[in-house]
C-alpha cells in the first residue's frame, strides 16, 4: 500500500516538472525576438560611429571624419583625432615640436586631397598609418602623457592649415632621411608633375646615424629574387646596371634587356632606401644603402635640424615645397 502511494507521488512530480519545463521553453521562445534585439542593440552599440574623444555621431556633424573599417564595424574618427594617430606613426616623438606641425599639414593636405566632397574620407584612401590611442601609450610608455600634448598642439595650432599649388590642394610626400639632397619631382614624373616638389641641399643628413646601411644576400637568392620579379640575369658574367637621378636615388635597374624601376627593387629587396649601391664579395650581394626613404618631398631628419635653429614649420615647408602655399581650410 505505502509503495503504491509513493508510485502515485512520484509520477505526479515528474508530471509537474514536464509541464514547468514546457512552459519555460514556450517562455523562452515568446520573448526569443525581444531577446535577439537586445542583444542586437549591443552589437551595434559597439560598431557605432565612435570618435576619438567620446562623442558619437550627432555631436560632431559638422566634423571632417575619417572612416575605418574594423572587425566590429566602422569607426569614425574626428579630423583632430586621426591626425594625432597619424603623426604618431609617421615620426619619431622626439622631433621638435615646429617639425610635427610641419608634419601635421602635410598629413592634413593629403587627406583633405582625398576627402570627398560630403567631408567622408576612407581610411585606405588616404594610405596613412594610424596609431590608436592605446597603441601610442605602449610605443611612448612613460613618456605618453608629454608626448600626446606635444603632438595636440602640433595638430590644434595648425588647425585647417594645408598646402595649396595654384589654388589646387596637393598631397606633400614625405620621407624619413635623404641621402645628401632630395629628389626632383619634375625630374622624376616630368616637368608638368609635381613641379612645387624641388631638389634641396640637406648636406647634414650624412651625419645621422642610420644614414649608412648594408644588407647581405646570396648571389643565389638575388637572382632566383629578381628572376621571380620577371628580371633575368642571363650569364654569371652580366652586370647589373643603376640609372640615378641627378639626387643619386636609382631610377631604374637593367641587366641585358630586363629591366626593373629603382622604387620596385628597393621593395623587392626590402631596402631602407632608394638611395642603393651594389657590389659583389665572395658569392654574396652586399647592398648598400643610403639615407631613410624615397628621398622625395618633406626630408623629416634635415627639417628637425632646422627646426634647432629656430625655423618656423611654415619656413620649413617653404624650403622643401618652394612655390606652395599655406592656407586655412574654411
Amino acid at each position: 500500500m505505502y509503495d503504491k502511494i509513493a508510485e502515485r507521488k512520484a509520477i505526479r512530480t515528474v508530471r509537474r516538472k514536464k509541464i514547468q519545463d514546457l512552459l519555460a521553453v514556450l517562455f523562452f521562445l515568446l520573448l526569443l525576438p525581444y531577446t535577439c534585439s537586445v542583444l542586437s542593440g549591443i552589437r551595434q552599440e559597439e560598431a557605432v560611429e565612435t570618435f576619438g574623444n567620446g562623442q558619437t555621431g550627432t555631436d560632431a556633424a559638422n566634423e571632417t571624419f575619417i572612416l575605418w573599417e574594423k572587425e566590429n564595424g566602422t569607426w569614425k574618427l574626428t579630423e583632430e583625432e586621426f591626425l594625432i594617430g597619424a603623426l604618431a606613426a609617421s615620426m619619431p616623438a622626439e622631433y621638435r615640436t615646429e617639425t610635427l606641425k610641419a608634419q601635421a599639414v602635410i598629413l592634413r593636405s593629403i587627406c583633405y586631397a582625398k576627402k570627398e566632397n560630403d567631408g567622408k574620407l576612407l581610411w585606405e584612401d588616404c594610405q596613412l598609418e594610424c596609431l590608436e590611442t592605446q597603441q601610442r601609450r605602449t610605443l611612448w610608455g612613460e613618456d605618453f602623457e608629454e608626448n600626446e600634448a606635444r603632438f595636440q598642439k602640433a595638430v590644434k595650432e595648425t588647425d585647417k592649415m594645408v598646402l595649396t599649388y595654384e589654388n589646387q590642394l596637393i598631397s606633400p610626400p614625405f620621407f624619413r632621411l635623404s641621402a645628401g639632397k632630395t629628389r626632383s619631382g619634375a625630374e622624376i614624373f616630368g616637368e608638368e608633375r609635381i613641379v612645387w616638389c624641388h631638389s634641396v641641399e640637406c648636406a647634414d643628413d650624412q651625419q645621422a646615424e642610420l644614414f649608412l646601411q648594408e644588407k647581405e644576400i646570396s648571389r643565389s637568392s638575388f637572382i632566383k629574387k629578381l628572376a621571380e620579379a620577371g628580371m633575368v640575369l642571363p650569364d654569371a658574367g652580366a652586370k647589373v646596371v643603376l640609372t640615378r637621378d641627378s639626387a643619386g636615388y636609382v631610377v631604374s635597374v637593367q641587366c641585358s634587356d630586363s629591366q626593373m624601376e629603382g622604387e620596385k627593387f628597393r621593395r623587392l629587396f626590402d631596402l631602407p632606401s632608394s638611395c642603393f649601391f651594389l657590389k659583389e664579395e665572395g658569392g654574396k650581394i652586399i647592398l648598400q644603402t643610403k639615407g631613410i626613404g624615397h628621398g622625395l618631398g618633406f626630408d623629416q631628419y634635415s627639417a628637425d635640424l632646422l627646426a634647432a635653429e629656430g625655423k618656423s614649420y611654415e619656413e620649413l615647408l617653404n624650403y622643401f615645397f618652394a612655390g606652395t602655399s599655406l592656407e586655412k581650410m574654411e
